[in-house]
């Protein structure tokens, strides 16, 4: 049922003459604060109320909101949407009165508004595709409040927090997901005050119940090979059965050990690259703890839909017998961050962790090899902490040594390793020719089981330094983060797991784990490292999604590259926010475009100011 947009207990429609008395119950509201129990005396209805208190809790500033970008997406509930909304755009085409549809986060995906004028002052609301027009951000209003209380409702005039939107009347109705009864979004009509019709709640919600009926449809189409596909795998409940498609992965009661928060990016990624296309096959998939052997068999569900694979995970005594030497190989390459040893892995791969192991065992002068951000001060210090469990390194940087610096840095360095503190020398490719022999001394004293690691990037490294690891040190090579893209959910979990607080439980969508994992990483484990800590920092406690990456990452789903036309207007707008340091308003003036226009091209090109 719509939700009628009563006054107080009465349920009348708040009238023009009514906007007034509302206006100033909201400012003493604001001035009082939220003790004040006067706005249900002044005709405020109870859910107006209840949302004001809200704003004020979290100092809502009813100013410009986040634009999030044309990057903002949520498929299904657009598909389904887009047919209802086409048939009412040809009825309302006469008609003032713009439609809107947003996701659960009350970010706008699409607008519609045939009337110049119209668009015009909802461009002036920022009431625009890519705004964040949820209840927290921009205060009451017909999308973000009708989220928040997860029903039907109209706001007129006054009710909205925002002066701004002050002028329009809103009605909005939210959307739910078929079966699961999960909140996708809401579709919303707002029109001028002068201009609102009584009919605006009732057609939202039932544009909101067509929305969900198409959807439902979808649903039933696009995992009806998912439901079978487990039917028929389950027949037999001992069997460890896991089915997947690109949104969805579920498993019996026997295959859910081999399922943690990671599994689903990680296995998704791992199928579309080595899966079968055709019959049943064996081969080894890596699940959450390791890699186990499995009957896999793609169900094909039509061209331009991605496909299910149904799993039927094989026990420990099979398994191990199908692997040939090369499967076997290849999956303890490739295998997830974890292995059978009681301890920590030093490093994710258990082809490098394992040689880590051997030069611990044999107390042999560490070097590791690797290019910039491949975690070598990181792996050094869990080498030492996981192997030697001593007190914290003495760390030497090379790189801010001066070529003819005296002493000193030497004499630090054997005092630690005389108080049985190991040292770590990091930066060895800028070791200047005169620091050799120093350096040489370090990497001597296994025999006095103080360990010493050194850090180099071979790559760069010149004859001088090459020649002094070849004599006094075992080599270990630490891969490129894209060479182990398979680890980055277990690597983003390590992460989460250092963190405090809210932080800490942080998730990200099996989405955008799948982005981040096809993703190049030029800066290798410090990239990922910076990129979680940052969007942990901005949304603690939150589900990451694809939309909450950075907009480099995002728009590498495409792959496309840009046209001439599109190569010259990212230039244009890039040398325009330079001459006006960043200033958007600037600019987009400049350019001669309006201020929600210049934030759309930005998205579409990947323009971070």
């Amino acid at each position: 049922m719509a939700q009628r947009a009563g006054g107080g207990k009465s349920g009348r429609v708040a009238g023009p003459l009514d906007q007034e008395r509302i206006r100033r119950a909201k400012e003493e509201l604001l001035t009082k604060g939220l003790l004040d129990s006067g706005t249900l005396n002044s005709g405020v209805r109870e859910v107006i109320d209840r949302s004001w208190r809200r704003c004020i809790g979290e100092e809502v500033q009813s100013v410009q909101p986040p634009h999030r970008g044309s990057l903002v997406t949520n498929s299904a509930l657009e598909e389904a949407a887009e047919p209802v909304l086409a048939r009412l755009a040809d009825h309302l085409a006469d008609v003032r009165v713009a439609m809107f549809l947003s996701d659960n986060s009350g970010n706008i995906l699409s607008r519609k508004a045939s009337e110049p004028r119209q668009r015009s002052r909802l461009d002036s609301a920022y009431a625009a595709e890519g705004f964040d027009f949820s209840e927290r951000t921009i205060g009451t209003n017909g999308m973000g409040t009708s989220l928040a209380e997860r029903r039907p409702l109209v706001i007129q005039g006054n009710e909205h927090f925002s002066e701004r939107l002050a002028a329009f009347s809103c009605a909005g109705a939210p959307v739910f997901e078929p079966f699961t009864g999960r909140l996708l979004g809401t579709f919303s009509l707002a029109a001028n005050t002068e201009d609102a019709s009584p009919l605006m709640g009732a057609i939202t919600v039932d544009v909101g119940r067509q929305i969900e009926s198409n959807l439902a449809a979808t649903l039933e189409m696009h995992d009806h090979a998912l439901v079978r596909s487990y039917l028929y795998a389950n027949r037999n409940k001992r069997d460890q059965v896991i089915v997947i498609n690109e949104q969805t992965m579920f498993a019996n009661t026997a295959g859910l050990s081999h399922l943690g928060p990671g599994t689903h990016a990680m296995l998704w990624h791992y199928l579309n690259d080595n899966a079968p296309t055709r019959d049943k096959c064996r081969m080894p998939i890596p699940l959450q703890s390791e890699w186990h052997e499995a009957e896999v068999e793609m169900i094909d569900r039509g061209s331009g839909s991605s496909p299910t694979y149904m799993i039927r995970v094989l026990p420990e005594q099979d398994s191990g017998l199908r692997l040939d030497r090369g499967e076997a190989a290849t999956a303890r390459r490739r295998s997830p961050a974890t292995t059978r040893s009681p301890r920590p892995p030093v490093h994710p791969v258990p082809a490098v962790d394992e040689q880590l192991s051997q030069v611990a065992r044999h107390r042999e002068c560490l070097a590791l090899d690797g290019g910039p951000g491949t975690g070598k001060r990181h792996t050094a210090a869990a080498f030492l902490r996981t192997h030697f469990a001593q007190q914290d390194p003495h760390v030497v940087d090379v790189a801010t040594l001066l070529p003819d610096e005296g002493p000193q840095w030497f004499v630090a360095a054997t005092t630690a390793l005389e108080a049985g503190r190991p040292v770590i020398v990091q930066h060895l490719q800028d070791l200047a020719p005169l620091q050799v022999n120093r350096v040489k001394a370090l990497m001597r004293p296994a025999e006095s089981h103080v360990p010493v690691v050194v850090t180099v990037d071979g790559d760069s490294a010149p004859a001088h330094v090459s020649s002094l690891i070849s004599q006094m040190a075992t080599t270990v090579a630490l891969p490129d983060l894209r060479d182990m893209s398979e680890h980055i959910p277990g690597l983003i979990d390590a992460v989460l797991s250092e963190l405090e607080g809210s932080e800490h439980s942080t998730k990200f969508s099996s989405e955008a784990q799948q982005l981040l994992i096809r993703w190049s990483w030029p800066g290798n484990l410090a990239e990922l490292r910076r990129t979680v800590e940052q969007l942990v920092r901005r949304m603690p406690g939150r589900v990451i999604q694809i939309a909450d990456l950075p907009a480099q990452i995002q728009g590498a789903r495409s792959g496309r590259r840009l046209s001439m036309i599109e190569t010259s207007e990212r230039e244009t707008i890039l040398r325009a926010l330079q001459q006006f340091a960043g200033n958007r308003s600037k600019a987009a003036e400049a350019l001669g475009i309006g201020r929600t226009t210049l934030y759309r091209k930005m998205q579409a090109h990947n323009i971070e100011v």
